[in-house]
């Protein structure tokens, strides 16, 4: 496998996020969040309506938040909302490709639609399909694919613009062992040149690769640091025969100290 899509050159992703809240009807889903992002790979975390996708779809600007703002390699979405767009892409934790598309067809369709040129759309997809290392699949069909092979082809797609930040929404959801260590490979791999959100309600799908840890709950930011730092406040809270890792230990005792507030 070659060199990962890479940004522009010399860059260095980064995204700021400031104030940032969101509400569903009468529920705060966000809940005035601030946070500052590098390259390398961010394991978000937190139990199923924590707000997980709610601030990655924020941050793709595919939903618009109440209040905050958000400034992606530079570009501030409330004054460049298609400079942003340019920079970030989404991998979409629900991902349906048509059945009937082959590989490389389907990848070239949504080159055009991000507005790759012409002239260069192929030299795209061949670098993408090599970057998730399904160039020999380039003529299957997407029917054809397995679960691990289409969650790989939901990662091309979104690389295909050269993004600055890349989200991934529970891309491991759903995946047998082998699958999902490969997915985490691929991951771990891309963080070594571009900004990674990878969202998961699995400790052991975070903790291997990233190099930081984000804790939502209840639309905030309740942990944040690094993977060993999270272990180390969950070891003297395992107890025995529980068949808890320390950084799940950490996860429930930050989840019960929170919602005794």
């Amino acid at each position: 496998m070659t060199t990962p899509v890479r940004v522009q050159p010399g860059a260095v992703p980064w995204v700021a996020v400031t104030g940032l809240s969101h509400r569903y009807d009468d529920r705060l889903v966000l809940d005035d969040l601030t946070l500052r992002l590098s390259s390398g790979v961010t394991g978000l975390v937190g139990v199923n309506g924590a707000g997980k996708t709610t601030l990655l779809h924020a941050m793709a600007t595919v939903l618009r938040p109440d209040a905050g703002d958000l400034v992606v390699d530079g570009q501030d979405y409330r004054r460049d909302l298609l400079g942003v767009r340019r920079r970030v892409a989404l991998a979409p934790q629900v991902f349906a490709p048509p059945a009937g598309m082959r590989v490389e067809e389907f990848l070239t369709y949504l080159a055009w639609m991000r507005g790759v040129p012409r002239r260069e759309r192929a030299a795209a997809v061949a670098r993408v399909l090599d970057v998730v290392e399904l160039t020999d699949r380039a003529d299957s069909r997407l029917a054809s694919l397995s679960g691990g092979m289409v969650q790989r082809v939901n990662i091309a797609q979104a690389l295909l613009a050269d993004p600055a930040l890349l989200l991934l929404d529970e891309p491991m959801d759903g995946l047998d062992p082998e699958q999902r260590v490969r997915i985490r490979k691929l991951v771990d791999h891309l963080g070594d040149t571009t900004c990674v959100v990878l969202s998961s309600h699995v400790m052991d799908d975070i903790v291997p690769i990233a190099d930081r840890v984000l804790m939502l709950d209840a639309g905030r930011i309740v942990f944040d640091d690094t993977p060993s730092a999270l272990g180390e406040l969950g070891a003297g809270l395992v107890a025995a025969g529980a068949g808890l890792s320390p950084h799940e230990a950490a996860f429930l005792a930050l989840r019960t100290t929170i919602g005794a507030r």
